[in-house]
């Protein structure tokens, strides 16, 4: 009689099999979770970009920035101007404010300056991340340790 010739695996060879991917995810998946939360960091920054380009666009013709994101775009008063853009970035991740003034001087007027502030959403990833932050000067920030210090550049790691 001729033997088998197809035989299966047996329950060692598996377990060994199922191990080892264990162990490749359990290397792989911290890695994963922490490249998510860094390319995330780009939705806020490009968020604060394109709503600090918006405010000059407003100061230029105005002459004072918006007071206010969301909404009908509307001149108002320098305490009252609507921008006129979405509070939410792009991809959900973070939300947008805005204050009068900016970080290096003690100016409470629209028209002096404002800073925007992207705040991470929810209890995602981005929830421990910290909030990033761009003042009408340029000067962009980071609360890396989010705890209100704002030491950090944007592109510190």
């Amino acid at each position: 009689m001729k033997a088998n010739a197809f035989r299966g695996f047996t329950l060692i060879e598996l377990m060994i099999t199922v191990v080892i991917i264990g162990i490749l995810a359990a290397i792989a998946y911290p890695s994963y979770r922490s490249y998510l939360t860094q390319t995330r960091r780009s939705d806020a920054q490009i968020a604060l970009t394109q709503a600090a380009n918006q405010q000059e666009r407003f100061f230029t013709e105005f002459n004072w920035y918006a007071a206010i994101l969301a909404g009908t775009r509307s001149s108002g008063t320098n305490t009252t101007g609507v921008l006129g853009i979405n509070t939410s970035s792009a991809e959900g991740h973070y939300n947008l404010t805005v204050a009068a003034g900016n970080i290096a001087a003690s100016c409470t007027a629209y028209t002096c300056g404002y800073t925007l502030t992207a705040t991470p959403v929810g209890t995602g990833l981005q929830a421990t991340d910290g909030k990033f932050r761009i003042d009408s000067t340029g000067v962009k920030q980071w609360d890396k340790a989010d705890n209100n210090s704002y030491s950090s550049r944007w592109t510190d790691k």
